[in-house]
């Protein structure tokens, strides 16, 4: 069977399971594993903007579809580049049916138009396609923290950023910038892309966030820009999309992609990403960091602020410096630490976090496999000037909840969050806020403003 006419038993319908089933079918096939791999691995890339303009046989080719896959080994490692590269492709192209044809397209564009991500794919072949790795930190654990500084060493404490999360890679000139996840995010003619464009090949972890733009807002603004890029790159029509996006914001969506600032605290090489890790310490990767953003015309790519600490006491202070000003709390590091995918002890959040007592006002019920159950609640502190819906309801009290709406109606709950926040018209809510358990009987009037104000203070204030 062709891999198109797999292909296109895949698109007979949209359902997921569908997908996963019609794909299961061919685990043996290993030209379609080896098809599916190179279009969907951000690993391998092959530096062609455009499909040449070429005639493909309409019958038979002079070339099978594996010897055209060999042809792309000569792409993606760049052994040819330029226009050498895409008089190879072109050749290529002209030696295949038109079926196989249509294959290395959506190899070399990088989309097989099939409606499966990453996650359905690894269901069926699992570990085919690689995970985009992540360097995270582990919940703050003051144990942890002493240990960092064991033997004398020093650590540091970096302002914890609440914009939205992109990793830069940077190859051959090419950039691309992604999510947690691993989805491609566009931006065409932002600032921060152009002078990424500048640095040497390697891969940057930051968050976009807007120069003068809060990041409550700056946040949506951002999540807006994404979706618009998106569909420039599908060549969708965004005449609509561009005009709303003027009319709620007031200024252009290019302005706003001008004020896009990519903040950085780590930086590593192309190889080391792909395989997860990288044994350079961190204080050698901060340095080159610094080296980057500090080059003539870097303005919109900046080093995250952060401070050396000698001790616990040092680094409890920065942390409480930062909460005070209004910031969500910290990032303390090992400078000796590498990175590596996943969460390790020389990298820990100091994070604040309270708990508050809200009264419950309402009930939302869920989306997918939540839509017949109550997913959060919505609720108020005892004044009315915070109002929230938290979210994180286990799946067995999703249910009681749900059979019990009329006599939770009222009562108290519990949420954790992350302290208080305010839009741009003056409206209070929570930080992050997380259902913690009902209060029934222990409790039944809710924390007022002032009380929640209270409480953040005072966990802002201790040592």
């Amino acid at each position: 069977m062709k891999i198109k006419e797999i292909l296109d038993e895949l698109n007979l319908e949209n359902g997921s399971n569908y997908k996963i089933k019609t794909l299961g079918k061919y685990t043996d096939n290993d030209l379609l594993k080896r098809v599916i791999y190179l279009a969907s691995s951000r690993r391998v890339k092959f530096y062609i903007k455009q499909i040449p303009s070429y005639i493909p046989f309409s019958a038979s080719g002079d070339h099978s579809l594996e010897n055209a896959l060999d042809n792309l080994s000569l792409l993606s490692t760049r052994t040819v580049t330029g226009h050498t590269a895409l008089n190879v492709l072109k050749s290529t192209l002209q030696l295949l049916m038109t079926e196989d044809a249509y294959i290395i397209e959506r190899i070399i564009e990088k989309d097989l138009k099939i409606g499966m991500g990453t996650t359905n794919i690894n269901k069926v072949f699992p570990k085919l396609i690689e995970k985009t790795p992540y360097m995270g930190a582990l919940p703050f654990d003051a144990n942890l923290v002493k240990e960092l500084f064991a033997n004398n060493k020093k650590a540091i404490v970096q302002c914890k950023m609440d914009g939205r999360y992109s990793n830069g890679i940077i190859r051959s000139g090419d950039i691309e910038t992604e999510s947690r996840q691993g989805e491609s995010t566009y931006f065409p003619g932002a600032k921060f892309l152009k002078e990424m464009g500048t640095f040497e090949d390697c891969v940057l972890n930051g968050e976009l966030t807007m120069d003068g733009v809060s990041r409550y807002i700056s946040n949506g603004m951002i999540a807006s820009m994404t979706s618009i890029g998106e569909k420039m790159n599908n060549l969708e029509n965004v005449d609509l999309e561009l005009s709303r996006f003027s009319d709620k914001h007031g200024k252009t969506y290019e302005e706003a992609l001008d004020l896009i600032v990519y903040t950085v605290w780590d930086v590593i090489g192309i190889d080391e990403y792909f395989e997860f890790k990288s044994p350079t310490p961190y204080s050698e990767r901060l340095e080159l960091l610094k080296d980057l953003v500090a080059r003539p015309g870097i303005t919109q790519i900046r080093l995250v602020e952060g401070k050396i600490v000698d001790n616990y006491e040092e680094a409890i202070e920065y942390f409480q410096f930062l909460l005070n000003r209004g910031e969500e709390g910290g990032i303390i590091k090992s400078l000796d630490g590498g990175w590596v995918n996943g969460k390790k002890k020389h990298q820990l959040k100091m994070k604040l976090e309270l708990t508050v007592d809200l009264e419950i006002t309402g009930f939302n019920y869920g989306t997918g496999k939540n839509s017949d159950v109550i997913s959060s609640v919505n609720a108020k502190s005892s004044d009315g000037i915070v109002k929230t819906a938290p979210t994180g309801i286990k799946e067995d009290e999703m249910i009681y909840i749900t059979n019990h709406q009329y006599d939770l109606l009222g009562t108290i709950v519990e949420c954790k969050c992350n302290g208080l926040s305010v839009n741009s018209i003056g409206e209070y809510s929570l930080l992050h806020p997380v259902y913690v358990k009902s209060r029934i009987g222990e409790k039944t009037i809710a924390d007022s403003f002032k009380d929640i104000q209270d409480n953040e203070n005072m966990v802002k204030g201790l040592k």
